[in-house]
């Protein structure tokens, strides 16, 4: 079953075009290292400025071992990471595609 994996992230007045450019960056890296295929969105309607990534993996076992991937990497400084002061919120969320 395919899941489907968003980070949502909800920038500070005057900040969505450092959040643009982060999600950019991460979802690049991470098409880079792993092979999946992110897509970036802006909210048109909402919370202004509202970022996501959206990405899909073939089941919960490819997100699992990608996720731990992404982690490790991201601590060791191989995947950007979102600058201080940009986004006021961020949610993470994971959907199963019925």
């Amino acid at each position: 079953m395919t899941v489907v994996y968003t980070r949502t992230g909800t920038p500070m007045g005057g900040k969505q075009s450092e959040a643009l450019a982060y999600f950019r960056a991460r979802a690049a890296a991470i098409k880079k290292n792993y092979g999946v295929e992110p897509e970036v969105k802006v909210r048109a309607g909402g919370p202004v400025g509202q970022v996501i990534m959206i990405s899909r993996m073939k089941d919960l076992a490819e997100f699992e071992a990608t996720k731990r991937r992404v982690i490790a990497d991201t601590a060791e400084g191989k995947i950007p990471t979102a600058p201080d002061g940009v986004f006021a919120s961020g949610e993470d969320a994971l959907w199963l595609e019925l």
